[in-house]
């Protein structure tokens, strides 16, 4: 699950959260706490020794961080984020997961059916993009409303679900997604919830041909709506690849079809 981050990546990561966070004592006080519950969060996985290899705090201090009986200084809740978040490798926590369920159809909800999982995993891609000045979290499938729902309260945006079917007296951004000549699909989002002005995140839950994450953020571009970022929690095979390679989409793990 862990993996040793590179010193250039970690003072990258580190300077950001500095930069977002300093505005205000509110700001300071909210990534104290974050710190603190990123702690609590990976300490289910992981022993104090080594979350002591992770963030070279020593182990007494470690563990009053994580039992609440202190929170950590401004400058050790940079060091911890920094370097707990770059030391998660998704990739393999996801496609862990996703192999234990086995079940022959990947089910993101039942993958991430452990609630400190999907809290962990929201604040991650939440520190990634904090300084992208996102004004909307975009759901391309319902599995991810979850994780959408918990980084539209840390971001301070609303969600936007991308939906299957439509009802009468609402205007609608929609797109149509030809699969095969006997399957097509309609992907429809609310007209008045989107503007030109947003700076969108887009989520999705898992991607095999691409079609449909291809599909919304074209119908975003043509919308004149601004996509900061794109995430794919898991990738099934390489067909979905050729197709999204323009979006440079993030897949946060692979796994074979």
């Amino acid at each position: 699950m862990a993996r040793k981050p590179v010193e250039r990546e970690v003072r990258e990561l580190a300077s950001k959260l500095e930069k977002v966070y300093s505005s205000s004592k509110v700001d300071k006080m909210k990534l104290r706490l974050l710190a603190s519950e990123v702690l609590r969060l990976v300490k289910h996985a992981l022993s104090y020794r080594d979350l002591y290899e992770l963030t070279g705090l020593p182990e007494p201090i470690l563990c009053r961080y994580v039992k609440g009986s202190i929170i950590p200084s401004f400058d050790h809740a940079v060091e911890i984020l920094a370097r707990t978040v770059l030391s998660i490798d998704l990739g393999y926590l996801l496609k862990y997961l996703a192999e234990r369920e086995k079940c022959p159809a990947i089910d993101l909800l039942r993958v991430l059916k452990d609630p400190y999982i999907v809290r962990l995993l929201s604040i991650m891609i939440m520190l990634y993009v904090v300084d992208k000045q996102v004004t909307k979290v975009v759901a391309a499938s319902e599995s991810v409303l979850p994780i959408a729902t918990i980084l539209s309260m840390e971001l301070g945006v609303p969600v936007v679900l991308v939906k299957r079917k439509s009802y009468p007296g609402i205007q609608y951004l929609s797109i149509t997604v030809m699969r095969s000549p006997r399957d097509v699909e309609v992907l429809y989002m609310d007209k008045d919830l989107i503007t030109r002005k947003d700076r969108v995140l887009v989520l999705i839950d898992v991607v095999y041909t691409g079609k449909t994450l291809e599909a919304v953020l074209y119908m975003l571009m043509k919308s004149k709506v601004e996509v900061v970022d794109a995430v794919a929690m898991i990738g099934l095979g390489a067909a979905w690849e050729e197709r999204l390679q323009p979006f440079k989409v993030k897949v946060l793990s692979t796994l074979p079809a």
